[in-house]
């Protein structure tokens, strides 16, 4: 496999990192230009999202201040990043005015004049540690809880209905939750619940342990206890587990009325370019463009031995659960001497290095030569785990009628 010379790894202070801070091990959402609109404006949830560069200090000190706050906020809030440095997410930092590293923005819920739910963002301006992020967004977490009132005349506001009016509302086809409680406010999970499980799916109401009236109808004598009261059967579901937001939400789901089924969009099929033997530096740009954020995956092979390489490369192009980041090619060894010198690869065939020429990084691949390993490894350089090294300049592939020149090695 490829390896370096030994000098170069005097030089790792100089390595840049793949550009991802967050990966699928954290419960940091990563938004893109495509996702954004599904994960951010296109429901009721609460979402922060923090607008950062790889690069900037700040944003690597908020880093594991914001994944701890993603953890502690799991199913209450959807804590997001968005990597500004990525090419294709520019015009969605520019749409929101980014102008300096990390802005978080929260998109909070709220019904306009023409009854429309909009998400209009404001700025988080607290202090950048997990506690009082998370307090913030709990302070600003939407609700659908209704409080149910015993008398008809305690009721003082939109939020607060009768128990008589509670029952009452489509009552022979909507399913309604009730939590009775001796907590003064409610509790931030029974609000995540009242947003994620629409009000037309499910009625979610709140009962104070000042109602009493209420507890002795129901024969509540014991808090918190929840229950769903199901259309056409008389006595109440009354919930058992333990209070987590997976086990809650899969209890109320379980008699809230079917959601409407959106349309699937119809996916498209990225058409993967199809795997080439390299001849020409021209070939080379064309496949790693400089203007494009793709990965390029490049076997070097020994002449009259191309099939052990060449062979491995056509299984992962063809293998669909490959990063669509990647694009592959291979080089035969004669003419693949001037980007070895330029990356100070040894000779070892076959070999694999990745390039990302508008970021200027490469990684040669050192391990088994076998699908599993390579694979691998090209997921841990997709999802950022693994860095990534700097070069400068052009990169090149001597055509077959170039003349060829000796590699100068210098040895110790």
């Amino acid at each position: 496999m490829l390896v370096f010379k030994a000098g170069l790894f005097a030089c790792a202070a100089l390595f840049l990192g793949v550009d991802a801070m967050y990966s699928s091990r954290d419960q940091v959402v990563e938004l893109t230009s495509a996702n954004f609109k599904k994960e951010v404006l296109d429901n009721d949830k609460l979402v922060a999202v923090e607008f950062y560069a790889p690069w900037c200090g700040h944003c690597q000190n908020l880093a594991p201040e914001w994944k701890k706050a993603a953890g502690n906020l799991k199913g209450l809030v959807t804590v997001a990043a968005v990597n500004c440095d990525e090419d294709a997410n520019k015009p969605l930092c520019g749409e929101y005015g980014i102008q300096g590293f990390p802005t978080i923005k929260v998109f909070r819920p709220r019904v306009n004049k023409q009854g429309k739910r909009v998400k209009t963002p404001t700025d988080y301006q607290g202090p950048r540690t997990a506690k009082p992020i998370v307090d913030q967004l709990l302070s600003m977490q939407p609700s659908n809880v209704r409080f149910v009132k015993a008398d008809g005349s305690a009721v003082s506001s939109k939020k607060s209905i009768s128990i008589d009016d509670f029952l009452a509302k489509n009552n022979e086809t909507l399913p309604k939750a009730l939590l009775f409680t001796d907590k003064s406010s409610t509790a931030p999970l029974y609000k995540a619940l009242s947003v994620d499980i629409d009000s037309k799916r499910l009625l979610t109401g709140e009962v104070k342990k000042s109602e009493k009236a209420v507890l002795e109808q129901f024969g509540v004598t014991s808090f918190p206890t929840l229950m769903v009261l199901v259309p056409g059967q008389q006595d109440p579901v009354v919930y058992q587990g333990k209070l987590k937001y997976d086990l809650l939400h899969d209890f109320l789901s379980e008699y809230a009325l079917p959601g409407a089924e959106k349309p699937k969009p119809k996916a498209k099929k990225q058409r993967k370019k199809k795997m080439q033997e390299l001849t020409s530096t021209a070939q080379l740009t064309a496949l790693c463009p400089s203007t494009e954020n793709v990965i390029c995956a490049l076997a070097l092979v020994a002449e009259g031995d191309e099939a052990e390489g060449v062979d491995l490369m056509k299984k992962l192009n063809d293998n669909a659960s490959t990063s669509p980041l990647f694009r592959f090619g291979w080089v035969r060894s004669s003419q693949a001497r001037e980007l070895m010198n330029k990356l100070d690869l040894v000779d070892d065939f076959p070999g694999l290095v990745i390039v990302h020429s508008s970021k200027q990084l490469y990684r040669p691949f050192i391990g088994a030569w076998d699908e599993q390993s390579v694979s691998r490894w090209l997921s841990q350089i997709a999802s950022g785990r693994l860095s990534a090294y700097p070069y400068s300049g052009e990169l090149a592939i001597l055509s077959s009628e170039e003349p060829r020149q000796e590699r100068v090695r210098d040895e110790l």
